[in-house]
């Protein structure tokens, strides 16, 4: 009795999973003829017509070859293929059906479903409406434009205002860019020719020079006339500029690396040939090389009659043309009077200063150069340059001025003045050393305790006792206890044992050692 009802239950849950499955199986392919209704096309899949062979053939059209055009027609829109099927079933050929392919190989149905959902997820097909509505967007708009020949239109683009203005802008670039290359270009020809003339007149001018120095003596150079001399170049050479220019920084060049009677054979063989006016005539350009260029030639063959017409340089706004004019009219002017100095606006740089030293120091001493103009200039780097000549030059005269300016003076000239009363050992500023080492300004106390150990006397070693008490400054501290070393060893002692501080010892031991004398 249980075996039957067991048997009668598992047939029963087995026809209920049947009804299932057929239930789902109706409906995805209802689903599926309703998806290719609506669309258009599906990827990779086509319709074609058939004739059942298992069915009877009678009722078959006798226009065979019409029939055969139908079956063998590609069908892309179901519902085209479907509307087709149903035309030959009314005339009466029944046994027509639709038959599927999927990547050319004709499938059953059941495939089709499953290829159908796969479409759908990743969308693989053109939806019937949405190219409706397309069409008609495009139809609509292209009625709303009036038709007008292209002929007509093609010109409309230049009533653009900014289109134009673009256009304006691009064909300026394009000029300029044009202009641009045709100028570099010109010019690197030309400068490539400069250059290869240059060479070429170096070349003509060496051997001329060396045989007029070396085979000809001085008094024989000096009498000799422009043509005689001009010829050993080739006369013809002296109107071009280029080459006089060449010629005179060949001759300024060799001019440097000799001495005695060779530089007044250059200097000769120079104004002969009217070179020294080609030099005058380059100080009236606009160019401030060409102006430099004048100053250094006039300055290196020692014309002095030019002093007149580099002074005029003097206070040039360009640097390099201000400095060399400096230069010139210090070494050839004969009154070495520093006035012009003095009255210079601009500062006066180190590389000024030294160029300008490098000139005074040269100057024999039993010319007078005023310095002391210098000190009273309303320019503090002039006056600063002044206060490093006294010290450079050993002006001792001017000791007393340095002192009385001292309390007016700039930071940076107050320390000059402390180190020129060092190099001169200004025994007699004594009380001003001493006021400026108890000030409160270490870098200027450090510079006055170092400077009493060259001049100072018994009150010093008071006023260094005082104050290496009072500061905690380790630099100043040292300074004082070597200067009191070189003053009173004794009293060096004494102190360094009242302080009693680690530090001091440490300073002690390092005066003291003769290896660390100069650290």
């Amino acid at each position: 009795m249980i075996k039957l009802y067991l048997s009668f239950l598992f047939a029963a849950l087995l026809s209920l999973k049947v009804c299932t499955v057929t239930a789902f199986q109706v409906s995805d392919s209802v689903a599926t003829i309703s998806f290719l209704n609506g669309v258009e096309k599906v990827e990779s899949m086509y319709f074609k017509l058939k004739i059942k062979k298992d069915q009877p053939s009678q009722s078959i059209d006798p226009q065979a070859n019409q029939l055969e055009q139908i079956l063998n027609k590609v069908y892309y829109d179901f519902e085209k293929a479907t509307f087709t099927r149903d035309s030959l079933i009314n005339v009466g050929i029944n046994n027509t059906d639709i038959e599927y392919y999927i990547f050319d190989d004709a499938k059953e149905f059941k495939e089709v479903v499953d290829y159908i959902s796969i479409v759908k997820k990743n969308e693989l097909y053109i939806p019937k409406t949405e190219k409706a509505q397309t069409n008609e967007k495009l139809i609509i708009a292209a009625s709303r434009i009036p038709f007008k020949p292209f002929y007509k239109l093609k010109y409309k683009i230049f009533n653009d205002v900014k289109f134009i203005i673009l256009l304006g802008i691009l064909g300026l670039f394009l000029i300029t860019f044009l202009a641009l290359l045709f100028f570099l270009t010109i010019v690197r020809s030309k400068n490539a020719k400069q250059k290869k003339h240059i060479q070429e007149y170096k070349l003509l001018c060496q051997s001329p020079i060396s045989s007029l120095l070396f085979e000809y003596s001085y008094q024989e150079i000096e009498s000799m006339t422009f043509d005689q001399i001009a010829n050993e170049f080739g006369k013809s050479n002296f109107s071009k500029t280029l080459f006089k220019d060449t010629l005179v920084k060949e001759i300024v060049n060799v001019n440097k690396n000799l001495k005695g009677e060779f530089k007044d054979k250059l200097r000769a063989i120079y104004t002969i040939l009217d070179l020294d006016k080609f030099s005058l005539h380059k100080l009236k350009s606009r160019n401030w090389d060409e102006q430099s260029s004048g100053i250094v030639e006039l300055f290196e063959m020692n014309i002095e009659y030019a002093v007149e017409e580099i002074e005029k340089l003097i206070y040039s706004k360009n640097f390099i043309v201000r400095t060399n004019a400096v230069r010139a009219v210090l070494h050839l002017s004969i009154d070495k009077d520093l006035k012009f100095l003095a009255q210079q606006k601009y500062p006066l740089s180190k590389w000024q200063q030294m160029s300008i030293y490098r000139v005074l120091k040269n100057i024999p001493k039993t010319e007078k150069v005023g310095v002391a103009i210098l000190l009273d200039s309303e320019n503090h780097t002039v006056r600063l340059f002044g206060i490093r000549l006294v010290r450079f030059l050993g002006k001792i005269e001017l000791i007393e001025k340095l002192s009385k300016m001292y309390d007016n003076v700039t930071y940076s000239e107050q320390e000059e003045i402390l180190k020129s009363f060092k190099a001169l050992t200004a025994f007699g500023e004594l009380e001003l050393v001493h006021k400026v080492l108890m000030g409160n300004d270490h870098p200027l106390s450090t510079l006055a305790a170092n400077l009493l150990a060259d001049i100072g006397n018994e009150d010093s070693i008071e006023f260094l006792c005082k104050k290496v008490k009072e500061t905690e400054d380790f630099k100043l501290q040292k300074c004082i206890l070597t200067s009191l070393h070189a003053l009173d060893e004794q009293r060096f002692e004494i102190e360094v044992q009242n302080l009693n501080q680690e530090h001091i010892y440490l300073i002690k031991n390092h005066i003291k050692d003769s290896l660390l004398s100069y650290v």
